[in-house]
């Protein structure tokens, strides 16, 4: 299965300090995942162990946090070189459930399109949280059915508080809150 980045042109660019920054997280998750190609407008990742209907819970958890981590980091480098990038719940970006094919969104891509999934809403929020030095991580629920698995991506704060930003930008679907949870 092949995941694509979609980048803006400073995090493609080798001669930039952010561009260099940015192909050290991609190194870093091809690493886990298996491969990765620069391209144009961003990156695509080869995986081969996870996302297949054989593939195991564990392989796709592993594949699924790297990538979430690298995306994560991508936005930190974007936050850091462009600090004039609108905050997530200022952005008038919107939920949308994306083709399983669709590009994962820096924040860039995401302010310039107005909409986008829980991967790259959640990335984006945890990229400002540890920029304002908050703890923050992805946690992701999953659901097998005969389509396939329905992977959903939430925020566990380091006080212990959940974070949905799909549901607060406008998801309407159930969702893969924990039971206990206080969001």
């Amino acid at each position: 299965m092949n995941i694509k980045f979609a980048l803006p042109p400073l995090l493609v660019n080798p001669d930039s300090k952010e561009g260099q920054s940015a192909r050290t997280c991609i190194r870093k998750c091809a690493l886990a995942v298996g491969r990765a190609k620069m391209r144009p407008q961003g990156v695509v990742f080869g995986i081969d162990g996870a996302f297949h209907p054989r593939a195991s819970k564990t392989k796709n958890a592993i594949a699924l946090r790297a990538l979430l981590d690298c995306l994560i980091d991508l936005d930190s480098i974007c936050l850091k070189s462009c600090p004039t990038l609108p905050r997530l719940y200022q952005s008038g970006v919107v939920y949308q459930l994306m083709p399983s094919k669709a590009p994962w969104d820096t924040i860039p891509t995401m302010t310039r399109r107005g909409f986008s999934d829980c991967k790259s809403l959640v990335a984006a929020r945890i990229a400002e949280l540890r920029h304002d030095g908050h703890v923050a991580i992805p946690v992701f629920r999953n659901i097998t059915d005969g389509w396939g698995t329905m992977f959903h991506i939430l925020i566990l704060h380091g006080n212990g508080r959940w974070e949905c930003p799909s549901r607060l930008l406008g998801m309407n679907t159930s969702q893969e809150l924990p039971q206990y949870s206080t969001a």
